[in-house]
């Protein structure tokens, strides 16, 4: 564990073809004073936002909101330094991947020239759902990949950068299975949580895992006033949207540690619609933190009873 990712190569702003100033807001603060995990997922968004308008142009935007959709698979955040609400980023983007019916953006957040967070996403360019039969059934999921149009795919070839594509490792089938996850956390949707196709918006997904934790931790910390120590939120949070999150709902979001070695933990995190599993996260942290006292808390003991099972 604490290997660079693929994400941290990439550290010179010069290196991406796109550069959006992004100011940071006192709301994108966490408990510990720094930018938390799930602002950062934010960031992204609002950056591939901002790419997709100013380089497909408002009739394409127009065509795509009318008849297809662009659908967030996956996304990651490393974060390589502390990112705080002082001061003015630079958010570098650029393409890394163009397949037949999805893409992967590669990101960096720049204080000055120094690379203080990176990142990577994939897009799926999916068919608008078939109006529901007449006698009101319709499918679950409701959309299917489709081709990337050919004036999408030359938008995307003018920002493209050098890099490799973003990978999804085979897992195994153990992390689809709920009971192997040895904490839960139920979760209710709220309205405010949907975006504009009308399901769980991806941001506030990744803020579920990170509740998830914070959960976990403060069930080994003994539920201490104000939440888990500062120290604790995890240094890279990758996540994986399996299928679309609905409202109204209540789900089950487990968690359990998947390796723990002398100053690191890294989790497992599934999504769970009854037994069926619509998404993923993996987390990598440390799992000590100064106390209240000043004296180091470790809680790699604690942890170790929530090792995820059957893998």
């Amino acid at each position: 564990m604490g290997c660079v990712t693929s994400t941290q190569t990439r550290e010179d702003p010069s290196l991406y073809p796109v550069l959006i100033e992004h100011e940071a807001r006192y709301s994108d603060l966490d408990p510990s004073r720094r930018i938390g995990r799930d602002a950062l997922v934010r960031w992204f968004e609002d950056a591939r936002v901002a790419v997709e308008r100013d380089a497909f142009g408002a009739d394409l935007v127009a065509r795509l909101q009318s008849r297809v959709r662009l659908l967030l698979a996956a996304v990651r955040v490393d974060v390589i330094a502390p990112l705080r609400v002082a001061g003015n980023y630079r958010i570098g983007i650029g393409v890394s991947h163009i397949g037949a019916s999805s893409f992967a953006y590669r990101y960096a957040v720049f204080a000055g020239h120094e690379c203080v967070a990176t990142g990577e996403s994939v897009s799926v360019h999916c068919d608008v759902p078939a109006p529901p039969a007449a006698d009101g059934d319709h499918p679950r999921d409701g959309t299917e990949p489709s081709p990337l149009p050919d004036v999408v795919r030359g938008a995307l070839a003018t920002i493209q950068v050098s890099a490799p594509a973003p990978t999804r490792p085979d897992r195994g089938d153990a992390r689809l299975v709920r009971e192997n996850y040895p904490f839960r956390v139920d979760v209710r949707t709220r309205f405010g949580d949907l975006d504009t196709n009308r399901h769980v918006n991806n941001v506030a997904l990744a803020g579920w895992y990170l509740d998830g934790l914070a959960e976990l931790h403060q069930d080994v910390l003994g539920y201490p006033t104000g939440g888990p120590l500062d120290g604790l939120s995890p240094s890279s949070l990758a996540v994986q949207y399996r299928d679309q999150v609905h409202y109204p709902g209540i789900y089950q979001l487990r968690v359990g540690v998947l390796e723990l070695d002398e100053d690191t933990v890294r989790y497992a995190c599934g999504l769970f619609d009854g037994p069926r599993c619509i998404g993923l996260a993996e987390a990598e942290g440390r799992h000590h933190a100064p106390g209240q006292d000043g004296d180091p808390v470790r809680l790699a003991e604690a942890l170790a009873p929530f090792r995820m099972r059957n893998l």
